[in-house]
């Protein structure tokens, strides 16, 4: 996600640079075919343009406006998944009677809180298509994460061992039916979440709403040289230049915020919330034992250049 006040154009132009090189030689030929050997044939009356760049605007507002809402449900959704995991926390340390827990193992409300932990991180590795075991691995022990390469969709395994993990302390009296019910229901939400996260990973933009607006810059770029020579002469390349850059940066923008899990500058950052989670899950539970290295790391993911992910 960029956070910072600028975007350089350097961002832009590997995208871009290719289009603009062949739409540049255009440009020139036309206004040397029309100055310098005066085939004024090649002018172009203004007036078919004008319409079809207010037709491109539509389009491409109408595209932008619906890959913003992507964008920003995404964004939600992640929000959403920090103030249920800080709830979840709270509830396995606080509604589990640990005094009848046996001394001999972990407790399950640590035990629980650590697979809260490993969830957002997870589910980050599972919408970038990322291999998540080391993340699971330094979290929770080598044999859950050999236990975890069994299944395809991860996260949602996490999500049944915490559920079995919740059966556990019920069947051992940790918990009563009414507690059970009340932190079951938000583990339905977390899933709920991945749910509505893969839907958005899984269902681009419909087609018409993406390749028709392409079609159409291209046209215009092609055909504005023609409209601007009678006028502009020599300096047609200039200022179709431009103009031409402007549609074509406004394509791809929204294009590529329409994708907010590819791991682009355009994603939702969802490194820094999974780190965030941990860090604030880590000092709930109140783990003294991690190294000062680990908690200055988590503690200083800051904005890289202007962008975070």
């Amino acid at each position: 996600m960029i956070v910072r006040d600028r975007l350089p154009l350097k961002r832009i132009w590997p995208q871009a640079w290719r289009r603009l090189l062949i739409l540049l030689f255009f440009d020139c030929t036309v206004a040397v075919i029309y100055t310098v050997f005066k085939h004024h044939w090649i002018s172009l009356n203004g007036l078919p343009v004008a319409p079809l760049a207010s037709a491109l605007t539509i389009f491409l507002a109408f595209r932008t406006n619906a890959a913003y809402g992507r964008w920003w449900e995404a964004r939600s959704l992640w929000g959403q998944l920090v103030n249920y995991s800080r709830a979840l926390a709270r509830q396995f340390l606080t509604m589990l009677d640990d005094e009848l827990e046996p001394k001999d193992r972990i407790p399950l409300s640590k035990q629980l809180v650590l697979h809260q932990i490993a969830f957002p991180h997870v589910l980050r590795c599972h919408l970038r298509k990322q291999t998540p075991f080391s993340e699971i691995q330094s979290i929770l022990g080598k044999d859950i994460a050999d236990e975890m390469r069994r299944y395809k969709n991860v996260p949602a395994a996490l999500l049944v061992r915490m559920g079995g993990l919740l059966k556990q302390a019920r069947n051992e009296g940790m918990l009563d039916s009414f507690r059970w019910a009340a932190i079951d229901e938000n583990l339905t939400v977390l899933a709920n979440i991945q749910g509505a996260c893969e839907r958005i990973k899984n269902t681009p933009l419909p087609r018409q709403f993406d390749y028709l607006p392409r079609i159409l810059v291209d046209a215009f770029c092609w055909l504005l040289p023609l409209a601007l020579v009678q006028d502009l002469g020599l300096m047609t390349p200039i200022a179709s230049t431009l103009i031409s850059f402007t549609f074509i940066a406004a394509d791809l923008m929204s294009r590529e915020i329409s994708n907010p899990f590819d791991n682009t500058i355009h994603d939702t950052p969802m490194t820094a919330l999974s780190r965030t989670i941990e860090l604030n899950l880590r000092e709930e539970m109140g783990d003294e034992g991690l190294p000062r290295e680990f908690r200055k790391q988590l503690a200083e993911l800051q904005p890289v250049d202007g962008f975070v992910f």
